[in-house]
């Protein structure tokens, strides 16, 4: 008698170069990508692994343009899906993908980029819970990770790698319209926590961007900054 398994059991975990070209490739989704956005908040050597990631991409999406599969190559995949290929094959594709990348073919990263193709990913059905943010800049080896609860208007920054200046850091919200709002000066590293005053809640979205400044040392917020960001990162809705 042959004993049933799962097939998922037999595939190892992603490691995080591997992950993090997932993550930018966009090969992740529901509880998957949430979890490595969330790891990409709380480690920050995954976080500067998918900026090379972005870095090594990016650049090939610029060259592409949009190109509309015929219809037949759409035919051809769901028939290949539903002709008994069980869910480690799909996996293992997945997989297959990033290799490609990863050993540096042109022509690998070429085609996977017109499969995969930028632009926006399907919502999951579950609601968005909590904002997320990597902040990363000119100062080599400075990443924040911020992350913003809706519901409570509580706001935690975890600082890593910020160099010792005469001037303090300060967090701003860059709404749609452009302006720069101060959401307060945070520590030089660790954990900062604040709650966003109510008038700018609402800026906070997935078209805001958050900036770092390094401004004077001050007990109350600035009107507006007075020097070019040195790190910044837009909002994500997970």
């Amino acid at each position: 008698m042959v004993e049933e398994t799962d097939p998922l059991k037999d595939i190892e975990a992603p490691d995080d170069e591997t992950l993090a070209a997932e993550l930018v490739l966009g090969l992740l989704d529901g509880d998957d990508k949430a979890a490595a956005l969330r790891k990409q908040l709380s480690d920050p050597a995954f976080a500067k692994a998918i900026d090379g990631w972005n870095e090594r991409i990016d650049p090939l999406f610029q060259e592409i343009q949009d190109v509309e599969p015929r219809v037949s190559v759409w035919e051809g995949i769901e028939n290949r899906i539903h002709d008994g290929s069980s869910s480690d094959t799909v996996v293992q594709l997945k997989r297959w993908r990033v290799g490609a990348i990863a050993s540096g073919a042109l022509a690998a990263c070429l085609a996977l980029a017109l499969i995969v193709g930028p632009g926006p990913f399907a919502p999951t059905s579950e609601p968005a819970t909590i904002a997320v943010a990597q902040l990363t800049g000119n100062i080599e080896g400075l990443v924040l990770a911020v992350s913003y609860d809706p519901q409570t208007a509580e706001m935690r920054v975890d600082v890593d790698g910020m160099p010792d200046t005469d001037t303090a850091p300060e967090i701003w919200i860059v709404g749609q319209d452009g302006v720069s709002r101060s959401l307060g000066q945070i520590g030089r590293d660790g954990v900062s926590q604040m709650t966003v005053p109510s008038d700018h809640r609402e800026f906070i979205n997935s078209a805001a961007t958050l900036q770092l400044t390094m401004e004077p040392p001050s007990e109350t917020p600035h009107a507006k900054p007075t020097g070019e960001p040195v790190a910044t990162g837009k909002i994500t809705f997970i």
